[in-house]
């Protein structure tokens, strides 16, 4: 990378057509509503994209729109399942030019001891040619990662879903994966924040991590109330309600999910 991986990252929605299919044009219009509005990072693949149903050939795809449609910093998420299938999307991201590339611990069988989990990673990240991301989101993988697992991964930073701040101290680079608990986490040392909820009203959260780099704490911490009071209205809705809103401010965009979403 160019420049040091700090502050906002938008994970991005992906949008359908009434097929079923991935709808191109809104998503490059929601690339460049992005930019428009400040956006300097994205992560390409992630939760927020309902990356768990889509193909292989969808997910690379995504991948090479975003890198062609987005000047920024972009994090590719490595979201395969299975040991293959997570190099072979390593290497998309060596190829197609992603700035990092985010893995998640393995997922089905929960409960994995802390030495499987760390070979894994191992074996993924030494394929790696783009700094190396850990995903925490023990309660979709039903593996956490832990303080050992940090320790043994050669790793860029953490993505922590479960806010499981302790970690902080264990890793170079801390992300808080919330739209709600930014502020405290970021003053307390964390590298930035990847919030579901920019997709929709990014100009909140690039206003957010401005006041905060620029250490604003009092205007910063009034802020932080309004992010949570926003983010607060799609903690039941998830993505469904989130492209429902990105649809009154991007006029067409498509609101259709994949099942088991509705």
């Amino acid at each position: 990378m160019n420049e040091e991986l700090k502050g906002l990252i938008v994970p991005l929605l992906t949008p359908f057509d009434d097929e079923g299919a991935i709808d191109q044009q809104a998503f490059i219009r929601h690339l460049e509503f992005l930019a428009q509005q400040g956006v300097r990072r994205i992560m390409v693949n992630g939760t927020t994209a309902e990356f768990y149903s889509l193909l292989p050939e969808e997910r690379l795809m995504l991948l090479k729109l975003a890198r062609s449609h987005f000047a920024g910093q972009l994090v590719l998420h490595a979201g395969g399942l299975g040991l293959a299938q997570n190099i072979i999307e390593v290497h998309w991201a060596n190829e197609f030019g992603a700035d990092a590339v985010a893995v998640l611990p393995p997922m089905y069988p929960a409960e994995l001891s802390a030495e499987g989990i760390i070979e894994y990673f191992q074996t993924v990240e030494a394929e790696a040619e783009v700094p190396f991301i850990l995903y925490n989101f023990p309660r979709h993988t039903g593996n956490a990662i832990t303080p050992e697992i940090l320790k043994a991964v050669p790793h860029y930073a953490i993505k922590d879903s479960a806010q499981n701040l302790e970690l902080m101290a264990q890793t170079p680079r801390y992300f808080v994966g919330s739209s709600s608990n930014i502020y405290a986490p970021v003053q307390e040392g964390a590298a930035g924040f990847v919030a579901a909820t920019a997709n929709v009203r990014p100009e909140l959260y690039t206003a957010l991590e401005m006041l905060v780099v620029a250490a604003k704490v009092g205007e910063a911490a009034v802020m932080q109330q309004e992010v949570r009071a926003y983010s607060a209205r799609f903690s039941a809705g998830g993505v469904p309600m989130l492209k429902q809103a990105l649809a009154r401010k991007l006029t067409g965009y498509p609101t259709a999910v994949r099942l088991p979403l509705k």
